[in-house]
């Protein structure tokens, strides 16, 4: 399973449980995406073991990175924090903000372009 597959099966499961109130789903869904910052244990990664096909090679082995950790791990937890912030604390408030991230991260598993993630590359993320 690439990580753009599974941005855009996130991405689904995020508007469903938003558009039809699902709370506790969205409950899971932010608990996975922080677990996944903090542990750097990502659902495709384990998929991709678990079919048994072998993982590529990093690509950024020889690039001179500012950080020593990897931006699809910074991203996830920046995601993972924000939702739980404006979801279970600000919801009242910032309602539109999970919507907006929902949307985002569908479009970034559609298209393969996160902005999120650029971001953070070019901040000196691997």
């Amino acid at each position: 399973m690439s990580n753009r597959l599974y941005r855009l099966i996130y991405g689904i499961f995020l508007l469903a449980a938003l558009y039809f109130n699902l709370t506790y789903l969205v409950y899971f869904l932010i608990a996975t995406m922080v677990l996944e910052g903090i542990t750097n244990w990502r659902v495709p990664v384990l998929v991709t073991r678990l079919r048994g096909i072998p993982e590529n090679e990093d690509l950024n082995a020889g690039s001179q990175c500012r950080f020593d950790i990897e931006a699809e791990r910074v991203w996830r937890l920046a995601i993972g924090l924000t939702l739980l912030v404006t979801y279970v604390f600000l919801q009242d408030k910032l309602w539109f903000v999970p919507w907006f991230l929902a949307f985002v991260i569908f479009g970034a598993g559609a298209s393969d372009v996160c902005p999120g993630l650029i971001a953070i590359r070019k901040a000196g993320c691997k």
